[in-house]
């Protein structure tokens, strides 16, 4: 078994973990001070798309946190924790994106998997507003407007734009996150339900070098990988997918 054969470095899962939120809140104190209407427009895509880029990060390291992989054995650490980096990721409750997440693993594929699509409605975007709707409500909202009043109220006075700024550093990254999860973690991986063993779903893994599938979302695309052995943590998944396939 691939779980047997790879012990999870939890510390080394930590520091990572440490490493994008280290990022992410340093980049956006650094943002809301930019002049982004001065700022060359190259230079503005890459700042979003690193703000994207980290921001998915959070989702990331919550979701370990969710298995429990983050820190195995310490159920209030991983909470806490994951409960931190998904109200910086959208004010979103960290117990109920765990009960839809672990439904999930449990009936993917099925109509009581919160995650997949609409039959009635099979379309890349109906699926997207599908699956956005089991993670937005009322106080989520409040929450994330909440977050962004108080970006703009920490933000410097002599910043020009802050709406604009907000939007690139914050609202811009959240948007691009949600869609670099949905695609690569739910549509690509789960959307041939022909794909089945023994009359179940079974997700499928996208085909990618280690290098361009942590750019893509963080081996979220080793999706085969991580139904069959959820327990392992995000960093390790292109040594299950080197062990799995060497079996």
């Amino acid at each position: 078994m691939a779980s047997d054969l790879i012990h999870n470095d939890h510390q080394r899962g930590l520091r990572l973990a440490g490493l994008i939120g280290s990022a992410w809140l340093f980049t956006l104190l650094a943002g809301l001070r930019l002049p982004s209407e001065q700022l060359h427009p190259l230079l503005v895509t890459g700042l979003v798309l690193l703000r994207s880029f980290l921001h998915t990060g959070l989702f990331i390291v919550a979701h370990d946190a969710m298995h429990g992989s983050l820190i195995p054995g310490h159920g209030a650490l991983n909470r806490i924790i994951g409960q931190v980096c998904l109200w910086a990721y959208a004010g979103l409750n960290f117990r109920q994106c765990q009960k839809h997440h672990i439904q999930h693993h449990q009936t993917p594929g099925s109509k009581s998997d919160p995650d997949y699509r609409n039959a009635e409605n099979p379309s890349p975007l109906a699926w997207y507003a599908r699956f956005l709707s089991h993670y937005l409500n009322t106080k989520q909202l409040a929450r994330m407007a909440s977050c962004m009043g108080l970006l703009l109220f920490i933000m410097p006075a002599n910043q020009d734009q802050p709406l604009l700024t907000l939007v690139l550093i914050y609202v811009l990254p959240l948007i691009i996150s949600s869609w670099q999860l949905f695609v690569v973690g739910t549509l690509l991986p789960h959307r041939n339900n022909g794909h089945e063993i023994d009359g179940l779903h079974q997700p499928i893994s996208l085909n990618l070098h280690p290098t361009l599938s942590f750019a893509a979302c963080y081996h979220f695309g080793y999706h085969r990988e991580h139904h069959s052995y959820p327990a392992v943590p995000w960093h390790q998944l292109p040594e299950v997918r080197t062990v799995v396939a060497q079996s």
